[in-house]
């Protein structure tokens, strides 16, 4: 069979680059006629990011990365968030790009030939390159389904209809959302779509842009999201469903918090984790802390402190976490959990000790979690996570509650207090709840998905035919 390259440009965020490596390593172990080169963008104010995208090297003879320079954080004086400096780290990036494409057809060795562009939902710029060379480009979209969906019914409700969509969010009736199977409270609509600037500077513009690509690529599975994948309109290009895909760790040897879990019984360690950008304030940190303590649940804890201004929204570590947490906290639960900062949450959601999650609800988390059947209790804090929580909590009972509308840039946000939390807990680590059961289903159909035969494995498989 012809030999056939594969460019993948996946956005700077952390959780994006490593669902593409993924994908990458599934394409090139079950296709021997693919190479994939992974074009590498860096974040400059995401030390924790950057350290892991520098790991990331030629472990395999037909997945090539090529790093690029890291840009100086100063010269994006005008993006006052991460999001808006990803954008514009993209859009630099972009005639480097087409100088690569370009490259692949001017020179003289024919082979691999460059047969498409895969990138991710927030670099979209670059399917104007695919199409300059006639290089078919696919969206890799790293949120789930019904996401996706949203996203291009307000499209649509915007250029078709007349809608300002952000106006949704406003308090009213629940909301009729085709992607959903149930009603949406406006209070859960996430900022990405509730906020004018992150809308029509932002996802709109990609949204309109996942139109003209080839086909669209989501890291979910159909025995998950079977409603949503089919509420899409017939101007939506074929999707393929590809997941669930974790993003590969990096090795975590002779790590004390992991060693610390061998010791621990089976389902009796609840996680507490709010990803890279997940942080609180003093007096919501206090009231975590007294739910943990009153309920007795052995833990380990993911604290970290809140980001300074020139940070972008990325968070430190405590040099001393007494001097956030309850007097006496630390001594008194020594034997009962471990306050950390940065956890290998794989490898924490994978151990057998680990019995709930409480999670901010990423779409990777959620992956994770079902993965290893761990159920998650719902504290959702930006992005898309509010809808994720939604879904999760309301349509497909595989979480309990503690918080659907949390959102960390809210200056309003209310205080969730030490009972609402307690309670989650205690649901989460109930070991004969019927959420439990549930999200042990799904960890069976998640692998199911991915074995020969099965519905991701398929999907996979039309897709690269489609490639070729």
């Amino acid at each position: 069979m012809e030999k056939v390259e594969l460019f993948f440009i996946p956005s700077p965020l952390m959780g994006h680059v490593g669902q593409m490596v993924q994908l990458a390593n599934l394409m090139v172990t079950r296709f021997h006629h693919l190479t994939v080169t992974v074009l590498i963008m860096h974040l400059p104010t995401d030390p924790i990011g950057t350290d892991y995208t520098n790991s990331l090297d030629d472990h395999h003879d037909r997945i090539k990365f090529i790093q690029f320079p890291v840009m100086d954080p100063d010269s994006f004086p005008d993006c006052p968030t991460v999001g808006f400096m990803a954008d514009a780290i993209i859009e630099r990036h972009k005639p480097i790009v087409r100088e690569l494409v370009a490259a692949r057809f001017n020179g003289s060795d024919p082979a691999p030939r460059l047969r498409a562009l895969v990138v991710d939902m927030f670099c979209t710029p670059m399917i104007d390159v695919g199409k300059e060379f006639g290089v078919p480009t696919y969206v890799f979209f790293t949120s789930n389904a019904a996401f996706l969906g949203i996203m291009l019914y307000f499209q649509t409700l915007e250029d078709e209809h007349g809608q300002e969509t952000p106006e949704l969010a406003n308090p009213g009736p629940p909301l009729i959302i085709p992607s959903y199977a149930e009603p949406v409270q406006p209070s859960v609509l996430p900022y990405v779509l509730s906020d004018k600037d992150a809308w029509y500077k932002r996802f709109i513009r990609y949204t309109r842009k996942y139109r003209e690509a080839k086909g669209i690529i989501v890291n979910t599975f159909r025995e998950l999201e079977p409603h949503a994948l089919l509420s899409y309109d017939d101007k939506t290009p074929p999707v393929y469903t590809v997941g669930p895909m974790l993003k590969p760790e990096k090795p975590t040897p002779n790590n004390e918090l992991l060693q610390w879990l061998d010791g621990q019984p089976k389902s009796s360690v609840l996680l507490l984790c709010f990803g890279s950008r997940g942080w609180f304030e003093a007096d919501q940190v206090k009231q975590i802390a007294i739910a943990i303590e009153r309920s007795g649940y052995s833990f380990v804890w993911s604290l970290r402190q809140p980001p300074t201004e020139n940070q972008k929204g990325f968070p430190r570590e405590y040099t001393d976490y007494n001097e956030v947490l309850p007097d006496g906290f630390l001594d008194r639960t020594a034997g009962k959990g471990k306050v950390v900062g940065w956890v290998p949450q794989t490898a924490v959601l994978a151990h057998v000790a680990v019995g709930g999650f409480i999670s901010h609800c990423g779409w990777n988390s959620i992956l994770e979690s079902l993965w290893y059947g761990v159920p998650i209790a719902t504290w959702p804090m930006y992005a898309e996570q509010q809808l994720d929580a939604h879904q999760l909590v309301k349509e497909l009972g595989l979480a309990v509650e503690i918080s659907l509308d949390y959102n960390q840039l809210n200056k309003n946000q209310r205080l969730v207090l030490a009972e609402e939390i307690e309670k989650g807990i205690r649901q989460v680590m109930d070991n004969n709840s019927e959420v439990r059961a549930k999200v042990a289903q799904m960890k069976a159909m998640s692998r199911m998905a991915l074995e020969k035969g099965g519905s991701s494995s398929n999907s996979l498989r039309h897709l690269v035919d489609d490639f070729m």
